[in-house]
């Protein structure tokens, strides 16, 4: 692989933010530097590693030429990402296509000649693919439904927008799903330095609705290449159990922002309540208790700001008095879920005869 060198134009580059990982650093770079698909970028972010990281990194690049090294203090892995397609701009490397892996999980050694293909034959401006689940704990490997492309109900050959794919469009987060065109990325996704928002705990949440409302051809790729440790100590286990998880107001508010610019949210409102429903509920359980009222109470006043007009589906509708039950009894699951069915089975009643 020291032969291989990388060429202004090459075919795909890859942008992997290294923190901490020493234990599965080698295990990513190999599937990489493997790939069937040779003429790659391999861009290594390390965000400020203090453990063995970095000397794994140039122990690699030594012996290939196409691993380029990033070092920089830690700002988190949205900075990490930046960084990476900040040093291509710098350095005048060009790819066709980027790709952002975590240096925690690993490629199907095929992932990026497969996606390459696609994406040409498509035209795509992304191309999305699915993932495996591998479960650390018991070094078990499973598919995702969740995951799937077959979520989007688009046939295996189709290319779309986001207005064919709207009950599909405000979930499956994960850079790591994507394969962009480098051309749309720069040329619509990336402002002031940044394409990934900084500092936050949720970074994956805002580009990617972003992208996939902006882009005008989406591919699927109807197979899992990439495998995603769920581990004990990773940066999301991890923060998920502290204050951070408040992040995903910032990140709810980047959304509908955006929305609003592009003057889409009325058009997309039940599916941007469904979401925001679905993300509280999500996220207030996994907040720690000691922090939870806050959240409910945080929560409750972002939902406040919605007139009836974005409840107006019974879908909705149910979600948000459900949501709602939640958030005024923060702590008792066992008596939240005995009134979770009292408070539904009443209010379809109530539905069912048209009294508000």
């Amino acid at each position: 692989m020291k032969g291989l060198k990388i060429m202004p134009n090459p075919k795909v580059s890859i942008i992997i933010p290294v923190y901490n990982v020493e234990k599965y650093l080698k295990e990513c770079l190999d599937s990489v530097v493997n790939q069937t698909l040779k003429d790659i970028a391999i861009i290594c972010v390390n965000d400020g590693s203090t453990d063995s990281s970095l000397e794994i990194l140039k122990e690699y690049a030594k012996n290939d030429s196409r691993i380029h090294i990033v070092d920089k203090i830690n700002g988190g892995l949205g900075a990490a990402r930046n960084s990476g397609i900040k040093y291509l701009i710098d350095n005048n490397i060009n790819p066709k296509y980027i790709y952002f892996a975590d240096s925690d999980d690993w490629l199907d050694i095929q992932a990026l000649e497969k996606l390459y293909n696609k994406s040409q034959e498509s035209n795509s401006d992304i191309c999305i693919m699915s993932l495996l689940l591998y479960i650390e704990k018991d070094k078990r490997i499973e598919s995702s439904d969740y995951f799937k492309t077959d979520c989007y109900k688009i046939r295996k050959n189709d290319v779309c927008n986001y207005s064919e794919i709207k009950n599909a469009l405000f979930g499956r987060f994960g850079a790591f799903l994507k394969f962009y065109s480098y051309e749309f990325l720069i040329n619509s996704l990336w402002e002031n330095e940044e394409f990934y928002p900084q500092n936050l705990l949720f970074e994956d949440v805002y580009p990617h609705i972003k992208s996939l409302i902006l882009a005008k051809r989406i591919a699927f790729l109807d197979e899992a290449l990439y495998y995603y440790r769920i581990r004990e100590g990773s940066i999301m286990t991890s923060s998920a159990k502290s204050k951070r998880t408040f992040d995903i107001f910032k990140s709810i508010y980047m959304v509908e922002n955006f929305l609003k610019n592009k003057q889409l949210l009325n058009e997309l409102k039940d599916n941007f309540m469904e979401f925001i429903c679905e993300l509280i509920q999500g996220h207030y359980f996994c907040c720690p208790l000691e922090y939870r009222h806050e959240f409910a109470k945080e929560a409750k006043a972002y939902l406040a700001k919605f007139d009836d007009s974005f409840y107006s589906l019974n879908k909705i509708k149910k979600q948000h008095l459900k949501l709602m039950l939640n958030l005024n009894n923060p702590y008792d699951k066992r008596l939240i879920k005995i009134k979770n069915k009292i408070i539904y089975r009443f209010n379809r009643l109530k539905w069912s005869l048209g009294v508000k």
